[in-house]
């Protein structure tokens, strides 16, 4: 989710809120002489009605989006003397599954793909060691596979490729060994972005993620 999609909910989130409780406190509760003298406020009454406004055109978007969006099966990558080359994104998910386990030492245990109708490819991807390894070195070789990859079945419609590592298998496997079978989880957050040389410090999880995404103009 971009920046400003995620600022538009929580303002139409604090925007709801405000709204409901300035005006239930007038109908119930302890503070409704309170709640009912603050009305004859003109900047209390003003930031009620704007409130209430963006909470009305939150509601609307979201009756629109519910009733009319659907959901992407197919991604046009190129046309051809007027028809369309079309991809699933099945298909998508099953190419970046095949680079991802093509060396024999990850699997991808579960690939999400994410697109609109006319391009715009982003693929998440959680990869499971099958030991213990160079997440850096790894996250990078799997990036650039992964883009060139994609490239073959999305053309120049990819355009964000994320990788997120989980624990090593060996290392679940002897963990819940020696645990007797318990597999509470550990997480461990390693971030590749432009700092790529300094690697973060692991804190006390076992999830490793590594955010690395490229955005190309189509």
């Amino acid at each position: 989710m971009s920046g400003f999609k995620r600022l538009c909910k929580v303002v139409f989130a604090l925007s709801g809120f405000f709204t409901l409780a300035a005006l239930g406190l007038t109908w119930m509760g302890p503070w409704r002489d309170v709640a009912s003298a603050m009305m004859v406020v003109d900047t209390y009454w003003y930031a009620i009605q704007v409130c209430g406004a963006i909470t009305v055109l939150g509601l609307v978007i979201q009756l629109f989006s519910g009733l009319f969006s659907r959901k992407v099966r197919t991604v046009q990558v190129a046309t051809v003397d007027g028809g369309a080359i079309t991809v699933t994104r099945e298909a998508i998910a099953s190419q970046a599954t095949h680079i991802v386990e093509a060396d024999g030492t990850c699997t991808a245990a579960k690939v999400h793909v994410d697109a609109k109708p006319r391009g715009h490819v982003r693929v998440h991807v959680r990869v499971l060691p099958h030991e213990t390894l160079d997440v850096v070195v790894k996250g990078a070789q799997l990036h650039e596979e992964l883009l060139q990859g994609l490239a073959g079945v999305c053309g120049n419609t990819v355009e964000d490729v994320s990788l997120e590592f989980v624990e090593p298998q060996a290392y679940r496997d002897a963990r819940a060994a020696a645990e007797g079978g318990s597999d509470a989880p550990v997480e461990i957050s390693v971030s590749l972005g432009a700092a790529a040389d300094e690697p973060g410090e692991p804190d006390s999880t076992s999830e490793i993620t590594v955010p690395m995404g490229t955005s190309k103009e189509v």
